[in-house]
């Protein structure tokens, strides 16, 4: 019977320090996408709230048309390692060759091609 007691609390122990922790690790505190005839621009800046550097992340970039119309391209966010708490700015030039761009969506992955979890607000 102790045993198992000592077991329980261990367990719970476990498992409301998991509910503290928040998923996200990035926070976006603004972006723009600034689309043109050919290209598409998205800039913006990104803060690591996580509890761990993060390091050679790439924003992910892409751009919607009309109908299955989609362009894509990724580029290095400005700061190669991103402490918790720090800040670093990004910008991601999306090739476009269709006319009917409605909008624009973003992301943020590490060189294993990971999607990265990131809070991201509506563009301005």
């Amino acid at each position: 019977m102790r045993i198992l007691h000592v077991c329980t609390g261990v367990m719970l122990m476990a498992t409301s320090g998991l509910a503290l922790q928040s998923p996200y690790h990035l926070k976006v505190l603004s972006w723009s996408c600034q689309l043109s005839p050919r290209d598409a621009w998205v800039r913006g800046t990104v803060r690591n709230i996580g509890d761990r550097p993060l390091q050679d992340v790439r924003a992910s970039a892409r751009v919607l048309g009309r109908g299955l119309r989609v362009a894509t391209n990724s580029a290095p966010i400005r700061a190669r390692i991103l402490r918790p708490g720090e800040t670093a700015s990004f910008s991601v030039r999306v090739p476009t060759y269709f006319d009917s761009k409605r909008r624009c969506e973003l992301g943020f992955r590490n060189p294993a091609l990971i999607q990265i979890a990131s809070l991201i607000p509506d563009p301005r």
